[in-house]
């Protein structure tokens, strides 16, 4: 007796337990006892966040961690540039409120301008992790590997500096619509690059100066070592 009745309790609470854990899910409505995952899922989701189409859904995908990786970075710069050759969403899904034709035309190039510009960082962010602050005296005998490394950042410098023009003539082609947008961070971004504020052809070049310098160093340490 005292076993069955010792059964009955265990069946008792766990059932109990089991509905206490789904209580989340048994979601009462009118015409149907339970709600389908799916609609806990918000519409929009059904859409372009899952589907991408338009610029804006491409930038959203653009997710730079704390602790990137250069995977991180490359798939970034592929979703980017995907962006750019895709269409806007309708004025009515942009960003921002967008009330006139100039507002539409301004935001238009303020985003472009952007994407440029993350872009040209993310090749630099590239390029940083193959480049070499300082050579060691004893760099001759990595001579190979160094080299091969700095002939990766000149690269990614190289090709950082055509987003570097392109953000450079949305830029001024967003300063042509003589209103402000709600997109406080990138008019400053646009205001920087009109006036000069901010120069990445300057940095790029001073950067790729310095690599070649580099490589000059490393062959002569090379040679005077007789390191092949």
């Amino acid at each position: 007796m005292k076993t069955k009745c010792a059964i009955a309790l265990i069946m008792l609470v766990a059932t109990t337990m089991l509905r206490a854990e789904d209580y989340q899910y048994q979601y009462f409505v009118e015409d149907k006892k339970y709600t389908p995952f799916s609609d806990y899922i918000p519409k929009v989701r059904h859409h372009f966040y899952t589907v991408p189409h338009y610029v804006e859904d491409y930038y959203l995908l653009y997710g730079l961690k704390q602790y990137y990786n250069e995977n991180t970075l490359r798939r970034n710069i592929d979703r980017l540039k995907t962006a750019l050759r895709c269409k806007f969403r309708h004025p009515s899904e942009a960003f921002i409120a967008i009330s006139t034709e100039d507002e539409y035309l301004k935001y238009r190039n303020l985003l472009f301008m952007h994407i440029n510009m993350l872009i040209l960082r993310d090749h630099l962010k590239i390029a940083a992790r193959y480049d070499k602050r300082t050579l060691p005296f004893y760099s001759a005998d990595f001579a190979k590997d160094i080299h091969e490394s700095l002939l990766i950042a000149e690269k990614m410098y190289h090709d950082a500096l055509p987003y570097w023009f392109e953000a450079v003539k949305y830029a001024r082609r967003a300063s042509e619509v003589k209103l402000t947008l709600d997109m406080g961070a990138l008019e400053t971004e646009r205001h920087r690059i009109v006036k000069g504020l901010t120069d990445f052809e300057i940095i790029i070049d001073k950067h790729i100066a310095a690599v070649e310098k580099k490589k000059a160093v490393l062959e002569k340490m090379v040679s005077g070592s007789g390191t092949k």
